[in-house]
């Protein structure tokens, strides 16, 4: 009821067992964060580095405006572009804010990223909340129609005008997400894979440390002797103290999912496969049936640990042969 630290469940049970509802203790300490506070209180902490990313936000942007770029390693032509999908607080959406939404300067920015990443010779990975292409509309997950609120703010891209963009370079490795809680990998293959498979990229999905399997990942970006590049994507299971929070968090998540049994973890039902048409948002049917996306592998467990191949172009193929000549 908010009377403990690390929230102590009690005053569970069935209905019949309560007079009267239990109540959750006030505490002022307890209130929502507006985006602009969230990000400032990543400021105001004595773990480093100081804004945890957020000190790299472009300067002359609104409040808010979290989005950013960083170059993990300079003698690595690797970018990765920190991109804030979420909704805006000012959409005027009743529903839940769950849908991907770019709004005119986060998408200008994101142009900007990228054709400065062809420009400068970087591979690229876009790191952002919510995936793109994998959701039909009416799962509160799939990318914002917000024309029911004409005077709130629009999303400033369609998704089908944002794939296209993306395919445009051939520099984008992967875009990486979460927001579903499922571990997930998509293949968007390039619109000319015979003369162009470059422009083609990849999509990876890390699920929840709150729901089962709570799991994180890691990627290891290797250059390979024929100059294509290999991305391992691997879960990794964090380990947990006995008796610590964690520990008993880790417990709730399996009873959690013994108990309501989500299929979506498991990525058995079609659901998560489905092939979703990006100008409609709506499933793909052929003779009445769902048609199952061809780039979608449904792994047979919450875990998906792959090796992702993908081809440079040749202008980026000739850079990399001049800064690692010997493999």
């Amino acid at each position: 009821d908010g009377t403990t630290p690390n929230g102590k469940i009690i005053k569970y049970g069935p209905v019949d067992n309560f007079s009267t509802p239990p109540e959750v203790v006030a505490d002022p300490d307890r209130y929502s964060l507006t985006k602009t506070q969230w990000i400032e209180a990543f400021f105001n902490t004595s773990t480093e580095p100081a804004g945890h990313g957020f000190d790299r936000v472009p300067p002359g942007q609104e409040p808010g405006f979290a989005c950013y770029s960083f170059i993990p390693k300079a003698e690595i032509p690797i970018k990765v572009i920190v991109l804030d999908n979420t909704q805006r607080e000012d959409d005027q959406s009743t529903a839940i804010h769950g849908h991907g939404f770019l709004d005119k300067a986060r998408w200008q920015w994101l142009k900007e990223e990228l054709a400065d990443g062809d420009d400068q010779d970087q591979l690229m990975i876009i790191a952002a909340h919510i995936p793109i292409g994998v959701q039909k509309a009416g799962t509160f997950m799939e990318w914002l129609d917000n024309s029911a609120n004409p005077d709130a703010p629009q999303n400033a891209v369609e998704l089908p005008e944002l794939l296209e963009e993306l395919h445009r370079h051939p520099n984008l490795l992967m875009w990486v997400a979460g927001h579903r809680h499922v571990n997930a990998v998509k293949a968007f293959e390039s619109p000319d894979p015979v003369h162009a498979p470059e422009n083609g990229f990849w999509q990876v999905e890390t699920s929840s440390l709150r729901d089962f399997p709570q799991q994180l990942r890691m990627f290891d970006i290797k250059l390979n002797s024929d100059y294509t590049i290999s991305i391992f994507t691997t879960n990794v299971d964090p380990a947990a103290k006995p008796g610590t929070p964690a520990w008993t968090s880790r417990k709730y998540a399996v009873a959690a999912q013994q108990i309501v049994n989500t299929g979506v973890i498991y990525q058995a039902d079609h659901q998560s496969n489905y092939r979703v048409d990006p100008a409609t948002q709506t499933e793909v049917r052929v003779d009445g049936r769902v048609v199952m996306d061809p780039g979608i592998r449904p792994m047979p467990t919450g875990s998906y640990n792959a090796e992702l191949l993908k081809q440079l172009s040749p202008a980026m193929t000739a850079k990399m042969q001049m800064l690692f000549p010997t493999i």
